[in-house]
């Protein structure tokens, strides 16, 4: 069973996704898995905590290129001395980051692209750049990782995942 498809088992997708359009050039990749990812649930909100982008999102929150544009912008006008460190090792800045995920408590979930893109891992930063987790996973694995409890990160609140994860367009509606 692939990510994808233990993803699904585990946190059924919705009936229909949610129909996104074209931003235009991105200036950066965006790997296939993290596309098949958004064809099967759309942009929106596992588990009533962590919001996942998709290009081209009609609802520009949640809009992957906006998004990482608009972050890579804040980390450049609010410098922080420990994450461009921590990039350099990969030989990235903070204008390589490309964001696909956010959580309810403003952490952020960022593709490291080193290498091809369905290989990018993730580093998990939480709100105020305070703590960083690498996750050798491509976005797929990383909610599949999450959601089932085979990964706990210590910048998540405890009560994440909860016993049945649910994905909604909207969970606030």
């Amino acid at each position: 069973m692939d990510e994808l498809q233990g993803l699904a088992a585990l946190c059924p997708p919705p009936k229909r996704g949610a129909e996104v359009g074209s931003t235009g050039p991105a200036g950066f990749a965006v790997p296939s898995s993290h596309r098949a990812l958004i064809d099967a649930y759309g942009p929106g909100c596992f588990d009533e905590f962590l919001w996942v982008y998709a290009e081209g999102s009609a609802r520009p929150g949640l809009d992957l290129v906006e998004r990482t544009r608009e972050t890579r912008r804040l980390l450049r006008d609010y410098p922080e001395p420990t994450l461009p460190a921590l990039l350099a090792g990969d030989g990235l800045t903070t204008d390589d980051l490309v964001q696909w995920a956010v959580t309810d408590n403003a952490d952020m979930l960022f593709w490291l692209p080193v290498g091809e893109p369905d290989d990018w891992p993730t580093l998990a930063v939480q709100a105020g750049r305070l703590r960083f987790a690498r996750l050798p996973m491509r976005s797929t694995g990383v909610l599949l990782a999450l959601l089932s409890g085979a990964v706990r990160l210590d910048l998540f609140p405890d009560d994440f995942p909860s016993e049945r994860p649910e994905f909604s367009v909207n969970p606030y509606a």
